[in-house]
């Protein structure tokens, strides 16, 4: 029998989802965009959560098939912990137990990381909160108070039981059933997103170093640029550039489409653009940009 606590992960982690932090502007713009909240791009929502990591919070989120972009306003959740971060990458594994196996490999390589397992929290019926394990949450340490960061997660299966999440064999969570049950409705031929392909990220060349660490202890194939990095995994590309000058965050994601859908252009303020097959008659991608947030503390 497999001991679920110490399962080796045998590919390296998939992407998850994406999130950033934009200004009050932006969002009400992305918020009020008949393109994205009609759904004719995705599947979209804007929904309040509270965790025990992030304390209560709302976020606007673009759901593909497997991997989502998540919005928030100003700072990342509810609470003061990660209130430095702008940005970060969101990966996860496909069993339960993999995790271990990721720390396991994170602490032989000397990278410093953090780990707990993040608890919903729900109103009940007599006034009280309810907590149940979530996902278990894995922070690399990128350096010093970095705005981007890495995060890896993994579901518990109480959680996925919960919303009614189907699972594969061997206990496999399959993203696309976790994001169809927890939206109530699933991905269509209609949609024309299909997933986050590219995820551009510009940093301090130092973070650039101990991602590079971080991502190729995980499994993911690595190779140098001229600005930067490239990262490979197997379902996804993660660019980071270097650069010392401007403000650290992501700034673009290309995102596969199910059909060309040649001009037209989107606008959320002067920080942000939604540009459809950019490239022309038959190019099946979109590329969304963004001009790294900070909210002044």
């Amino acid at each position: 029998m497999i001991d679920n606590r110490d399962v080796a992960f045998a590919t390296p982690p998939h992407l998850d989802h994406v999130f950033l932090t934009v200004g009050p502007e932006a969002l009400k713009l992305i918020n009020e965009c008949e393109f994205l909240r009609g759904e004719e791009f995705s599947r979209f929502a804007t929904r309040s959560s509270e965790s025990s990591l992030l304390s209560s919070y709302t976020a606007t989120r673009v759901y593909g098939k497997n991997t989502v972009l998540e919005i928030f306003l100003d700072r990342f959740g509810g609470n003061d912990t990660f209130i430095e971060l702008c940005a970060g990458i969101v990966l996860s594994f496909d069993h339960p137990g993999e995790m271990t196996g990721a720390h396991r490999e994170l602490h032989s390589a000397g990278i410093p990381f953090s780990s707990e397992i993040v608890q919903r929290v729900v109103p009940t019926a007599d006034g009280g909160r309810a907590r149940s394990p979530w996902y278990e949450f894995t922070r690399p340490e990128l350096g010093g108070f970095s705005p981007v960061a890495l995060f890896l997660h993994e579901m518990q299966p109480g959680f996925l039981a919960e919303i009614g999440a189907k699972v594969g064999p061997g206990g496999r969570q399959d993203r696309s059933e976790r994001f169809n049950a927890a939206l109530g409705r699933s991905h269509t031929p209609d949609h024309i997103m299909e997933d986050i392909a590219v995820v551009t990220v510009r940093l301090r060349s130092a973070r650039i170093e101990r991602a590079s660490a971080i991502l190729s202890t995980l499994g993911c194939e690595v190779s140098t640029m001229e600005a930067g990095i490239r990262v490979r995994g197997i379902d996804a590309e993660f660019v980071f550039l270097a650069d010392e000058s401007e403000r650290e965050g992501t700034v673009e994601m290309k995102i596969k489409m199910a059909r060309p859908a040649p001009g037209r252009r989107f606008d959320f303020s002067s920080v942000s653009s939604l540009v459809l097959s950019p490239a022309g008659l038959d190019d099946c991608s979109a590329v969304w940009t963004f001009l790294p947030h900070r909210k002044a503390l």
